[in-house]
């Protein structure tokens, strides 16, 4: 687990660089709730950031070991799934968005705020495509 963004985005690297060297997969899954703006919103919580902690300490639950998760930046959060083909990262959002969604239910107070946007980026992927790696990591805000 990974608090600062930006020390995320250079661990991400590392292993992308790993996976290049050793002709592996790598994968990385982002999930947006940045539409959760405030607490007014949400149920239960003192503050937005515990609010967060909960949700990472609840994706960090449903994750491998192996898997490196990011804190929440801008409402995104990320998780990087090492030796992780195309497929499985698609199967691992699809479960961690279901997850997410049963969260919110519990938390958030209006249906609204239970879209979770998802976005995944492979490697190796298509050159200069959203779904290549290189070009996501690019893109996370520090």
């Amino acid at each position: 687990m990974y608090n600062d963004i930006s020390i995320f985005k250079a661990r991400a690297l590392e292993e992308v660089k790993r996976a290049k060297r050793y002709l592996t997969f790598v994968s990385m899954v982002s999930f947006d709730i940045s539409h959760i703006e405030n607490l007014e919103y949400i149920e239960n919580y003192k503050s937005i950031d515990s609010f967060y902690i909960a949700l990472r300490n609840m994706v960090m639950d449903a994750s491998r070991d192996t898997d490196i998760v990011s804190g929440v930046s801008n409402g995104r959060l990320f998780v990087l799934l090492p030796e992780t083909p195309k497929e499985g990262a698609q199967i691992f959002s699809d479960r961690l968005k279901d997850i997410i969604k049963y969260f919110l239910v519990n938390k958030a107070k209006s249906p609204l705020n239970w879209r979770v946007a998802t976005q995944e980026s492979y490697f190796p992927g298509s050159k200069n495509t959203s779904d290549n790696l290189f070009t996501a990591l690019q893109n996370i805000d520090n």
